[in-house]
């Protein structure tokens, strides 16, 4: 089931319960505005559904919502910062958008970060790379909730990585994934809707595989993409935005903190590359363009719709929720609805969905 909710509704609705849970006003902003678009891309493992999670890691003490990121070390085309353990997203945001600042002057410019928490979907922080001009790349590390190839037990993350590029009449080309073979919100999202998981997706506690989206709350395991490819991915993911960023890794990684005093120890890595320095912008746009174009041009397999380029289908799922409202899903509607009756908003978000779309 799923209930059609406005755009501008869900992310004022947003904004105010972590207002409401302590965040400042900008960075509340940011939370809402990465969460509702990326429920309009469709992505709603990643969307509000989280927002209850965030508010119980602030008021356990494990994230702290007034946190101020800080500039630890820096240069020309690279900076290392802190989020000193407050929310992911605003520490993200404010850390890309510094990014974009340096990748426009040169080549090539890196910005890690540390102290930080779950930062939602990857591919919003690529986007704000190519929307800006530039080839953007996202990851960060989590806390172990994947099998290494071989193994029977979570010591690495599902460690998330994106890239998007401008493209043109194409808006962008964009690619978001997980190295798991599903993001474990979507075996969340089965659990609350009462729904068997496909094979492959997790191993329960002791690493037998299982298609019960329950056994991930006991200690379930998921399952590397592709195997030894998966994992390898997540191992250089780990690299980047644990070992380089100064952050913890592994089994130091706390992701969803709620130890109070601490914090989760998670670690970020963004990187943009200028297209002006190889060519030209506007060069590489019309051959982005043209690389699409024959992609696009491939025949449908028997049976098949046609041929898409990375993203394509997240801006019209985008463009569409613009037009008409976001459909959340049951599992979203329900968290949202626990964040906001825990931060005394449940009457805003009853008034929502009555005013639903």
């Amino acid at each position: 089931m799923s209930l059609t909710i406005s755009c501008s509704l869900l992310k004022q609705l947003t904004s105010d319960i972590f207002i409401r849970a302590g965040v400042p006003t900008a960075d509340a902003a940011a939370m809402a505005e990465v969460l509702t678009v990326t429920d309009m891309r469709g992505i709603h493992s990643h969307g509000v559904v989280r927002s209850a999670r965030y508010i119980d890691c602030i008021r356990a003490g494990g994230i702290r919502p007034d946190a101020e990121i800080a500039v630890e070390t820096s240069g020309p085309a690279f900076l290392q910062v802190s989020a000193a353990g407050g929310l992911g997203i605003p520490a993200a945001v404010k850390s890309v958008n510094r990014l974009i600042e340096l990748g426009r002057r040169q080549p090539l410019a890196l910005v890690t970060v540390n102290h930080s928490d779950h930062f939602g979907a990857a591919g919003y922080y690529t986007m704000l790379c190519a929307e800006a001009g530039l080839i953007g790349f996202a990851m960060s590390n989590t806390c172990p909730l994947m099998a290494p190839t071989g193994g029977a037990k979570a010591a690495i993350g599902n460690n998330p990585f994106a890239w998007a590029a401008p493209a043109g009449r194409y808006r962008a080309a964009l690619f978001d994934i997980c190295m798991s073979t599903v993001a474990c919100g979507k075996v969340e999202i089965a659990a609350a809707e009462h729904k068997t998981i496909p094979p492959g997706w997790l191993l329960d506690r002791n690493g037998v595989p299982t298609q019960d989206p329950d056994e991930y709350a006991k200690g379930g395991i998921m399952t590397p993409f592709g195997a030894h490819k998966g994992y390898g991915l997540a191992v250089m993911v780990e690299m980047l935005s644990g070992a380089l960023a100064g952050a913890a890794m592994l089994s130091g990684v706390h992701s969803w903190n709620t130890r109070p005093g601490s914090d989760s120890g998670t670690g970020h890595c963004f990187i943009t590359i200028n297209p002006e320095f190889f060519g030209g912008l506007e060069a590489f746009v019309c051959r982005m363009e043209a690389m699409i174009a024959e992609l696009l041009a491939v025949p449908a397999a028997p049976g098949g719709d046609r041929v898409r380029y990375p993203g394509e289908i997240e801006f019209e799922r985008e463009r569409h929720a613009a037009e008409t409202g976001i459909a959340l899903p049951e599992a979203s509607l329900s968290e949202l609805r626990r964040a906001a009756a825990m931060t005394g908003l449940e009457p805003a978000f009853q008034a929502m969905v009555g005013g639903s779309v």
